[in-house]
């Protein structure tokens, strides 16, 4: 008999601790990615097709031209239309020029960008990605890769993650710089360009596990408190 509320303390402290571990359970499932902006080209322009974002250049104009593009990467039941071609133009004036890509993060983290992309042998062929947190400065991200002679099937993706200055930013922007084109004609092409993120996150921050565990047990202890009290209170039992 006098076992009884202490029995009950131990079912009920079980209780919440089996809610606790449904809560880090629940907390680990991953995010879905969440599409910030995507260039498909299949308009021909430089327009953003789907989301928000800007896509600039300086490369001479006549040198930005559409040509065939790919489905590789591409979202939403894109078809393959069009691609960005860039040229190197007269004098391969356009060697070290870039196109730059600026988005809002805002609410996102882990960001992601991909894209399909080729290149002709006398076309860039050491190109050079970067990032930015306020649009102005700019960093590496890794070493310059070379385009692959057709777009295949596999996209290049760069997964910045460990760039903690890209999450939650309203500033972000991400930069191509082209280089090592030999002839006039020598081109890239880029297409199904996409930004994208997680929303919310995937295991509770370290802070707020802690201060579940803390009112977990203290909690728990209050409990136990109550029921000592009550024993010690309580009336002798008559037999």
């Amino acid at each position: 008999m006098f076992n009884q509320p202490h029995s009950r303390i131990l079912r009920r402290s079980s209780s919440i601790l089996m809610f606790a571990g449904l809560f880090f359970i629940v907390g680990v499932h991953p995010t879905m990615a969440d599409e910030i902006a995507i260039w498909n080209f299949n308009d021909s322009d430089l327009l953003v097709d789907h989301g928000t974002g800007t896509l600039t250049s300086n490369f001479v104009p006549s040198n930005l031209v559409f040509a065939a593009g790919t489905t590789n990467n591409a979202r939403l039941g894109d078809v393959a239309g069009q691609a960005l071609s860039l040229q190197a133009g007269t004098g391969t004036t356009n060697n070290s020029r870039n196109i730059t890509l600026n988005v809002s993060t805002v609410g996102l983290s882990n960001i992601v960008v991909s894209f399909a992309t080729q290149g002709t042998s006398t076309g860039f062929n050491s190109n050079q990605f970067q990032y930015s947190l306020d649009g102005t400065n700019f960093f590496d991200f890794g070493s310059p890769y070379v385009p692959a002679a057709a777009f295949g099937a596999v996209p290049l993706v760069f997964t910045l993650s460990s760039i903690a200055g890209l999450n939650n930013n309203p500033n972000a922007a991400f930069r191509i710089i082209f280089n090592g084109a030999s002839s006039s004609t020598g081109n890239n092409r880029i297409d199904n360009i996409v930004i994208e993120g997680t929303s919310g996150s995937s295991i509770p921050e370290p802070t707020t596990a802690l201060l579940l565990i803390s009112g977990l047990t203290g909690l728990i202890g209050m409990k136990r408190k109550r029921r000592k009290t009550a024993s010690r209170t309580a009336p002798p039992h008559s037999f």
